[in-house]
């Protein structure tokens, strides 16, 4: 598998190939071109040129026969074309007769000819040559039409399968990377780990899969620790009501639940009454033909300074008030009990501190005073005791 690197390097070698390639084939092409203009020139045209020259010494009266050799000598080394060679030898053959008869006009009509024959045949082979040239440009312009038009497929193709080898990879990590942030660790990033891409995919993988065991322990710890706390909630002989920041009840415990009976069911006195009913107050539920006392208590729940909910726990204290009352009818049947024998201490003290009983004295009648006093004392306390306990029976 081709490292990230390795396939940004050899894509952009492609393109430098493929515009190098164009870029030779156009100097190929320019270069025939070029190189069919200059034959052209450097041949054909001259011998044109050296005719010319030999036509218009031909003309003068006398004849120019420096001219006309020189152009002659010129035409006898720019031989190139089939039938040129005869012609100017031809020419040759005729000048150098007419060096020793320069007057000789048979002799120029022939070496007239014999010239322009030469021109003809350059004029002719330009003409050929031209159109091998108009030829090769064609072909240089169908080539390199075809060439580019092959190189912008090339690039089309290249342009949109590229950025894929990119984009493919990026998209993947990208839907990959969003769905573990919506914490579903089971997603994983299928990339082959040859390149940098799979490497990282791996590597996500791995932290997908961490993650995953992560969530998965903290679960069934969160879980068990519920478990527990619904246990020891369900255990209490307290009502338990726990609420959202909404009002909507999350949980209830057994005894909640046997006293309100279906929190659903419209119209449920009991858990309106236990929701409404202040805090730190007495609430009596009646309940399966027994009455219940209980005491409000709300406490909130906070994350971070925010209320995210309350719980009302209901604190029965049915059995103590049972307790406190069978202890007020104890003191205050006691109470009613002694009050009998404390009137017959007082009615035999009275008797003893009847003279007619027989006198006393002195330290006797002091004692049967002191005796007086404890006594009312006593009646005092005990009435006080039973008025106490009277007013604790009518509250409880």
């Amino acid at each position: 598998m081709l490292r990230l690197r390795t396939k940004l390097i050899l894509g952009l070698t492609f393109l430098f190939a493929v515009t190098l390639a164009i870029s030779m084939q156009g100097i190929y092409r320019i270069y025939q071109l070029d190189r069919d203009a200059r034959l052209i020139l450097q041949q054909n045209l001259h011998s044109i040129v050296y005719s010319n020259n030999m036509l218009q010494a031909l003309e003068t009266r006398p004849v120019q026969m420096a001219s006309l050799q020189q152009n002659l000598v010129l035409q006898q080394r720019n031989v190139t074309e089939h039938g040129e060679d005869a012609a100017t030898a031809g020419a040759a053959a005729t000048v150098k007769k007419l060096q020793t008869d320069p007057g000789n006009e048979e002799l120029i009509k022939s070496l007239r000819h014999e010239v322009l024959q030469i021109a003809v045949i350059n004029q002719e082979a330009i003409s050929r040559k031209s159109a091998v040239a108009s030829k090769t440009a064609s072909n240089a312009i169908l080539a390199l039409s075809v060439f580019t038009l092959l190189s912008l497929s090339v690039y089309i193709i290249f342009i949109f399968s590229f950025p894929q080898i990119i984009s493919r990879p990026v998209g993947m990590l990208a839907t990959g990377i969003r769905q573990i942030a919506e914490k579903n660790y089971r997603t994983r990033i299928d990339l082959q780990p040859g390149d940098e891409f799979g490497q990282l995919a791996t590597g996500i993988n791995n932290m997908a899969e961490k993650l995953y065991g992560y969530e998965n322990s903290n679960i069934e710890q969160i879980k068990a620790e519920k478990t527990r706390i619904e246990t020891i909630i369900n255990l209490m002989h307290d009502g338990v009501i726990g609420f959202d920041e909404k009002r909507n009840i999350l949980f209830m415990n057994t005894v909640a639940k046997r006293l309100c009976g279906q929190v659903k069911a419209p119209g449920n006195t009991v858990l309106d009454s236990i929701i409404h009913h202040p805090a730190q107050q007495q609430l009596t539920i009646s309940h399966g033909g027994e009455t219940y006392t209980f005491i409000k208590e709300v406490m909130s729940v906070e994350n971070n300074r925010d209320v995210i909910g309350e719980v009302i726990v209901l604190r029965d204290i049915s059995a103590i008030q049972e307790l406190a009352a069978a202890k007020t009818k104890f003191i205050a049947t006691a109470s009613h009990e002694l009050k009998t024998p404390i009137a017959s201490m007082q009615m035999s003290l009275g008797l003893l501190a009847d003279t007619r009983t027989g006198p006393l004295l002195p330290a006797q009648h002091e004692l049967v005073n002191s005796l007086e006093e404890d006594v009312d004392r006593i009646l005092k306390i005990s009435s006080e005791i039973l008025d106490a306990t009277d007013e604790q029976l009518h509250t409880i």
